[in-house]
């Protein structure tokens, strides 16, 4: 009579299930809780309306913010519970005696472990969907985007808490396996980038994730997976869509992938391996090599910043060979500790000097590829075919965004700023200021300018610039051509008004050459913000008659009395489907007369007041005249020998 394979056991299902109950029984319990507050607050509020798109809108921020959190963690304590026997020679010895082969047990785990997770959900979600047929506020649409939401987060997580489990033979190991999994390539870029900042110009970490991103699951999913919905002006809500399915989509085939190569591996392991940190020999040397290259970016990097930089280096660059020694010892220090956890004892010494010769090589390696710029990360100036908006920001005063759709000529003149910069980034890296400098003469600059590109990704680039008076007036120089950029009309325009589509909710008025004054528009306006519209219109009149004046990049505003405005406003984030507020600070200037009437017509300041302000304008001019005037009377042999070159 022929044998009978079986590919599932029931009474192993039911074993696990009933062993781990009280864990997802527990969660059952406290998410029943969630439907029951709706319920009692239906029933306290009888009158109370709730539309399908509310519904949809409670379900979609569900999907997008805590079931990827909850999954993620919730998943890995469920691997743990399933495939904990692997961990013990006792345990697995007796799991693999029973008369159930490798695949059977792999597959009945598995589907004990996806029925854990999802029980929790099936609860809450049944009870929902069932209050909101009750009570007619059911979106069916809704339901499924989010069932197949949480349906794909427990695919991958649970697909990678079992892939680690085989990697592992000791319990404890596990969760540090999972943490890396699906933190490591971001945690390694952004190491990578911190030690890239010790040595190139510009070169930081971005508002949002890198190229290897789609290496770590959570960074990607909390980036791409997003709510979008809007409300129309009478308070109704308008359209409303769950944006990013198809991420958790790819992300649960590679948990099918994942699961699939755990299964690969559950029927090459040794039940011998129990208790090893790493399963498997061919794993050893990446283990052991993978920690000491995590100790020398931060080991390395904690030896160099505590016992090097304060003491020993010169400028704002750090030195490669002290870099590159901190990095062989911190290194070394994560070869070592990896190979303890490996061979099970503290005597690891014998015979390692080819291993940390390895070590060494690798940690030249890095600080040379990476101090030399190999990959063109400090000399990358983005062709305008591929910008779509690029920003400047500089000492925390915002120009832009301005696109190349609507103004290509203020994006070519960023791009020549930016190019002049990387040009110049010898002179920049070799120039020691005297710090007791003065407005008008040198001036400090920290600049960073934000393309947003036509692939959606983010380049950004900061810089620590000091500014010239010689340089600005030497056409080519970055002093030249920030300088320049300032005098644009579009620029100046853009400088007196709130970002595109924003609502302007009012204006703050201060004075700093009469103490304590401030007033805000809201004050006199009753509520009404007609004397907002009022100032605003009339700065937006200055810019079309040519009156904002330009920045001068010598001095940090026009004048050390400032009588400047705040713009208070609210942008809406479409991808967000929120508001958020903002501000933009605008320095006055004698030359705009509209916006100056208009504050004094509303009596937030008086023809007597500006009269004081003008004269003490005209006092400050004059002596900065006559200062500048003085040093370029004075002849200096060293600086025009620098500049002559």
């Amino acid at each position: 009579m022929p044998s009978k394979r079986s590919c599932f056991n029931k009474t192993l299902f039911r074993k696990n299930l009933s062993r781990t109950w009280p864990l997802w029984g527990l969660l059952s319990v406290a998410g029943a809780m969630v439907p029951l507050y709706f319920l009692l607050e239906l029933l306290r509020y009888p009158a109370a309306s709730l539309e399908s798109r509310e519904f949809a809108i409670g379900l979609y921020q569900m999907a997008a913010y805590f079931v990827p959190c909850f999954t993620g963690v919730y998943a890995i304590l469920c691997a743990m519970l399933v495939w904990g026997y692997l961990y013990s020679a006792r345990s697995v010895g007796l799991m693999h005696t029973l008369p159930v082969n490798r695949t059977c047990l792999f597959i009945t785990n598995t589907l004990s472990g996806l029925a854990m997770i999802l029980i929790p959900f099936a609860v809450t979600g049944g009870l929902l969907c069932l209050l909101a047929l009750a009570w007619g506020f059911f979106d069916l649409v809704a339901v499924v985007n989010t069932v197949l939401a949480v349906l794909f987060c427990t695919l991958l997580f649970f697909g990678m808490g079992t892939l680690c489990a085989m990697l592992t033979g000791h319990i404890f190991a596990l969760p540090v396996f999972y943490l890396l999994a699906n933190f490591l390539s971001f945690l390694l870029e952004a190491l990578t980038t911190s030690l890239a900042q010790e040595f190139l110009l510009g070169v930081g970490m971005v508002r949002e994730i890198g190229m290897l991103g789609f290496l770590s699951p959570v960074v990607q999913i909390y980036n791409s997976v997003r709510l979008y919905y809007q409300r129309l002006p009478d308070g109704t809500l308008g359209e409303c869509r769950f944006v990013g399915l198809w991420v958790l989509a790819l992300y649960a085939l590679a948990g099918l992938a994942m699961l699939a190569l755990a299964w690969f591996l559950y029927r090459k392991r040794h039940s011998e391996s129990a208790g090893d940190v790493v399963a498997f020999r061919w794993l050893r040397p990446v283990f052991r090599y993978g920690v000491a290259l995590l100790g020398g970016l931060t080991i390395g990097r904690l030896l160099f910043e505590v016992f090097w930089a304060p003491l020993f280096q010169r400028g704002y660059y750090a030195d490669r060979i002290p870099m590159g020694v901190c990095a062989f010892l911190g290194g070394l220090v994560g070869y070592y500790i990896a190979s303890m956890l490996l061979e099970k004892s503290l005597r690891v010494f014998r015979g390692s000097w080819k291993g940390a010769l390895i070590v060494l090589a690798g940690a030249a390696a890095v600080c040379l590829l990476v101090s030399v710029d190999l990959f063109g990360l400090e000399r990358r100036v983005p062709p305008m075919e591929e910008i779509e908006s690029v920003s400047l920001r500089d000492r925390g005063l915002e120009s832009g965004p301005y696109t190349v759709k609507d103004a290509p000529e203020t994006v070519e003149r960023l791009r020549q700023l930016h190019q002049a910069i990387v040009d110049d980034r010898q002179y920049i890296r070799s120039y020691t200021p005297d710090f007791s400098y003065e407005e008008g003469k040198v001036f400090s600059h920290f600049v960073r300018l934000s393309y947003r590109l036509k692939d959606g990704s983010i380049l950004e680039r900061g810089y620590d610039l000091w500014l010239t008076r010689e340089r600005v007036g030497t056409p080519g120089t970055y002093d030249h051509l920030l300088s320049e950029f300032y005098q644009d009309p579009t620029v100046r325009a853009r400088d007196v008004a709130i970002p595109e589509g924003a609502e302007l909710d009012s204006i703050d008025i201060y004075c700093d050459y009469m103490k304590d004054f401030y007033c805000n528009t809201t004050d006199h306006a009753g509520g009404v913000n007609t004397e907002t519209r009022a100032i605003y219109d009339a700065l937006q009149k200055d810019a079309q008659e040519g009156n904002v004046p330009a920045r001068d990049v010598l001095r940090f505003s026009n004048q050390s009395h400032q009588l400047y405005l705040q713009l208070q406003y609210r942008l809406y984030d479409a991808q967000e489907g929120a508001y958020y507020g903002g501000c933009n600070s605008i320095y006055l200037s004698p030359s705009m007369t509209n916006t100056l009437h208009t504050l004094v017509k509303l009596g937030y300041l008086t023809e007597a007041e500006l009269t004081v302000w003008r004269e003490v304008l005209e006092r400050e001019d004059r002596e900065m005249r006559g200062a500048v005037m003085a040093e370029q009377s004075v002849v200096h042999p060293e600086e025009s020998m620098v500049y002559a070159g």
